[in-house]
């Protein structure tokens, strides 16, 4: 699945609408392998089109704070208390600037509870504390109209780096070309000069000394050497790619991205696409398959059990009755012939004049006279001439019968056999 990988940059776009962005283009959403591990540049609207689209932005336009609110706080309840509780913290209007949450469900925990520091052990019922990214409003509003203006459809936007609630940091090369710290621990995260003497006393030895920390290829030996102890080193490329994997995406609130509901389909599609869900694939396409081979074997199955009971059903018909040389509906012929034998052995049968009076008879009260209207046609008896009461109470006897027909129209009672399912 191709992936669109692109670095915002700190300032407001150009006016002209020409900038260059710094981006990185996969067909197969794999870090692509390039000299120097530096992204290429191009305009927007120059991007190669990709599958799924998403913005990084550096370490300088993110800051980071912690609030405690609880959790049950939704959409924009959640937005006013994050302006009220960290008015007093944030530099600017929190009216200029985007403020997104850490998610507590994205496999992190909002800000660890660590020994060494008091600040993040909770008491018993308070919240836990969890990270708010700031980011300048105005500039990333208008980014996200370039990209939209470009028909670029945005999936997420992540930071470069972002507090994991461990002792971490990267060093990369600062405007004066010295080496340049961004340093996050449980208590927060900031950046520093490298060289600066007070860096190590702000960190504490904890941190200079077990922190997991990687660098650039242009600092990482200046880094090992200020160390004293070796770190990884990412190029942007990597690290670019392992942004990808944050835990928070920053298009929250008033950005949320509102798609129509063919663009959440064609989302969730791509999303699907990628390695993490091909275990899930295989596992849909094996079990349509099982379905499909089971509805077929049940189908098969049904047909042979019609097919014996058909042919048990014309063993039997010619059987009973050896003159029958055709057969077409084996029942039918059957049912055609018992009524002819009965007929001219001068039997009743069902549905006979005689089998419907003896039905009447029983749901007759007792000591009533003669019936007065009595008509047989067509298999149908119907009886007139009853006093309401009468007919009713008949009628009430003759509806328990769950063999017989039973209607009744004004002052006429008919009276039928149901037909018996075969």
């Amino acid at each position: 699945m191709s992936t669109l990988l692109i670095l915002l940059p700190d300032a407001p776009p150009a006016a002209t609408g020409t900038q260059d962005y710094e981006f990185w283009f996969s067909p197969d959403a794999q870090a692509p392998a390039r000299a120097g591990g530096r992204g290429e540049r191009a305009p927007l609207d120059a991007m190669p089109k990709a599958d799924r689209v998403m913005a990084l932005l550096s370490d300088a336009a993110v800051s980071w704070h912690t609030v405690r609110l609880p959790l049950a706080l939704r959409g924009p309840k959640l937005r006013s208390a994050l302006s009220g509780v960290l008015e007093e913290s944030l530099l600017e209007d929190p009216e200029r600037l985007h403020l997104a949450l850490m998610d507590v469900d994205k496999g992190l925990p909002g800000l660890a509870e660590d020994v060494d520091h008091p600040e993040t052990r909770l008491e018993d019922g308070e919240n836990p504390p969890r990270w708010v990214a700031a980011v300048a409003r105005d500039t990333l509003k208008a980014h996200l109209q370039a990209i939209q203006n470009a028909g670029l459809l945005l999936e997420a936007v992540f930071p470069v780096s972002w507090p994991d609630g461990r002792l971490g940091g990267h060093v990369d090369q600062g405007p004066d070309g010295q080496p340049r710290l961004r340093a996050w621990s449980p208590p927060g995260i900031a950046t520093f000069p490298m060289t600066s003497a007070g860096v190590r006393t702000w960190l504490g030895d904890t941190w200079w000394t077990q922190a997991k920390v990687s660098a650039t290829p242009p600092v990482s030996a200046e880094a090992e050497r200020l160390l004293g102890r070796p770190v990884e080193v990412l190029n942007d490329t990597e690290r670019a790619w392992a942004a990808l994997g944050a835990p928070i995406n920053l298009l929250q609130f008033e950005l949320t991205p509102r798609q129509r509901g063919w663009q959440r389909v064609y989302r969730a599609w791509q999303v699907m696409q990628g390695p993490e869900w091909r275990p899930f694939r295989w596992g849909v396409i094996a079990l349509v398959a099982v379905q499909i081979i089971g509805v077929n074997a049940m189908a098969f199955q049904q047909r042979r059990a019609l097919d014996n009971r058909r042919a048990e059903q014309e063993q039997l018909l010619r059987q009973a009755f050896p003159q029958i040389r055709t057969v077409r509906d084996a029942p039918a012929q059957m049912q055609r012939e018992v009524d002819l034998a009965r007929a001219r052995a001068g039997q009743i049968g069902p549905g006979d004049l005689e089998d419907l009076l003896g039905a009447v008879a029983r749901a007759m009260p007792a000591g009533q006279p003669p019936l007065q209207g009595l008509r047989f046609e067509n298999n149908r008896l119907l009886l007139t001439g009853l006093p309401a009461p009468v007919r009713e109470q008949v009628r009430d006897r003759l509806f328990q019968n769950p063999a017989l027909r039973v209607s009744d129209e004004g002052d006429t009672l008919q009276l039928s056999l149901r037909p018996t399912t075969r």
